[in-house]
């Protein structure tokens, strides 16, 4: 069995799995290699990802796998041993830190921690609002009323 690094050119979807094409770190080329996912996750690495293709297993060079995908520029870094996040390439990220989550879209994120929840960004809530406790407001109230 062959192993070698692999930087992605392409990827597609094809019969329900996902193949990806490119070059070996000595130049060779690889076309609509499988690249292995886990049950419950996908993603499509961008142009320039880097990955390990598992070549020749039976003894067929068709029968290659890629796995281990990352892209340099976009996979977070300094995560703190035992962290995890899910990443794309826009910069959108959601990172299990400790007891707590955070998820940031841009300019809006979400942060939870065992005392509570802070979301940063407008807010719209489409559908009924219970509140079982205070509110607190600052800023101004739109609806002028008072009790």
């Amino acid at each position: 069995m062959l192993i070698t690094r692999f930087e992605i050119k392409t990827a597609v979807e094809k019969n329900g799995q996902q193949v990806v094409s490119g070059k070996g770190l000595a130049g060779e080329q690889f076309e609509d290699i499988v690249r292995v996912e886990p049950h419950g996750f996908a993603s499509s690495p961008p142009p320039g990802s880097i990955g390990k293709v598992l070549s020749m297993l039976n003894g067929q060079r068709r029968q290659s796998l890629i796995i281990g995908v990352e892209h340099p520029d976009h996979r977070p870094a300094n995560l703190e041993g035992g962290m995890a996040a899910l990443y794309d390439s826009k910069g959108g990220i959601i990172k299990w830190v400790g007891a707590g989550l955070v998820i940031d879209a841009g300019a809006r994120t979400i942060t939870t921690v065992t005392s509570g929840w802070t979301i940063n960004g407008p807010v719209t809530i489409n559908g009924d609002l219970q509140v079982n406790g205070n509110i607190d407001a600052t800023g101004v109230n739109p609806n002028h009323h008072s009790h």
